[in-house]
């Protein structure tokens, strides 16, 4: 689910209009159908995420004289050490617990 943008209105006034082949408006409803959610709910969660990664990727931006001393100064920082995230970082993640746990692939072929 996308993050909350600051100063988010939960008063949902605006309207988009837009058109699908039928094939994209199968596969809308059905994921939204899959989720437990109703079409519009789907369609804007799905749309803001889209937007949301969007964003995150840009590369360039640019910032105000005053904003980007505050940001420099924010990036020279020494890190904080978060003992939870430390302790996090000792442990196997998922894939390496599945992977060790796995059998081999010799051992579940069949020969045919």
């Amino acid at each position: 689910m996308p993050s909350r943008l600051k100063g988010k209105s939960t008063v949902r006034s605006q309207r988009i209009n837009f058109r699908a082949s039928p094939s994209e408006e199968r596969l809308i409803r059905l994921g939204a159908q899959k989720r437990g959610e109703k079409v519009t709910r789907f369609i804007v969660e799905s749309a803001c995420s889209a937007a949301e990664m969007a964003l995150a990727d840009q590369k360039h931006f640019e910032l105000p004289p005053a904003q980007f001393a505050r940001f420099t100064e924010a990036l020279d920082r020494p890190a904080k050490a978060i003992p939870a995230l430390q302790r996090l970082f000792l442990e196997r993640s998922a894939i390496e617990r599945d992977a060790h746990q796995a059998t081999p692939v010799s051992s579940r072929t069949v020969d045919i």
